[in-house]
């Protein structure tokens, strides 16, 4: 997530839509009382560490604190940064997510510019996103789980109101979208480009895009019998509103 005072917007990071690049290519326009929760690692990493916002928070008695045990400990001082940070966002705006917070949080942490400022954010189509989250958590595993158990596990979450899987509750409010601008990440530069006009910032591209990423076979391949219907169940709402289809492989 971004609070930018400066220019007056609220970007929500939804999951697995290059919301961290569209972070990198958005901190150095930021003023110093601007706020970024999360992917402060990966600014830190592809951005200049000198801009005003960043010395704010670096100057704070935790962020100084975290940086020398980071330094002491001889642990990555970026994501140790990025780590307490996030923890001390999440407690002072009262966030139930440190990551991903939901749209009511955001709102009930910013009451007097939440329907001031330009609110924007970006999906995915679920049946996608779903493959490349599946991917990235099981990155590190020596045997990962097949798709089909991974499904089982976050639609036995969902089943048990852990929602941290979808983006819904991010972009609504009551099942309402609460955001003024939806991008999608199928037409990712465009709507970008479009988002960054109507932010105020007209001309700024996507300079550190994720884009879409190759897999290791066809996403729609790693789907097995009753895949799709799990993913019907889980993102639901989102397909609908979007009319997301599943498309066959070519």
């Amino acid at each position: 997530m971004i609070v930018s005072h400066r220019h007056k917007f609220i970007f929500i990071h939804c999951r697995k839509v290059a919301g961290s690049s569209m972070k990198v290519t958005l901190a150095p326009h930021l003023g110093r009382e601007d706020l970024i929760l999360g992917s402060l690692h990966e600014i830190l990493r592809d951005s200049s560490p000198f801009q005003s916002w960043i010395l704010r928070e670096m100057a704070t008695p935790s962020g100084v604190s975290e940086l020398l045990s980071a330094k002491l400990k001889r642990r990555d001082w970026r994501s140790a940064f990025n780590k307490v940070m996030k923890k001390r966002q999440k407690r002072s705006l009262g966030l139930s997510s440190s990551s991903h917070p939901p749209a009511s949080d955001v709102r009930d942490a910013f009451p007097d510019i939440w329907n001031e400022y330009f609110k924007f954010c970006f999906v995915r189509n679920p049946y996608e996103r779903i493959v490349s989250d599946y991917l990235y958590q099981t990155r590190l595993e020596r045997t990962p789980p097949s798709f089909s158990a991974f499904l089982e596990g976050v639609l036995a979450s969902a089943r048990g109101g852990d929602l941290k899987h979808d983006n819904w509750s991010m972009y609504t409010i009551d099942d309402q979208v609460a955001v003024d601008f939806v991008g999608r990440f199928e037409n990712l530069e465009g709507d970008f480009s479009l988002a960054m006009q109507k932010a105020g910032l007209d001309g700024v591209a996507l300079t550190a895009s994720e884009k879409r990423r190759s897999y290791p076979k066809p996403w729609q391949a790693y789907y097995g019998p009753g895949d799709k219907e799990r993913v019907d169940h889980i993102y639901g709402k989102e397909i609908s509103h979007f009319d997301y289809v599943f498309e066959e492989s070519q």
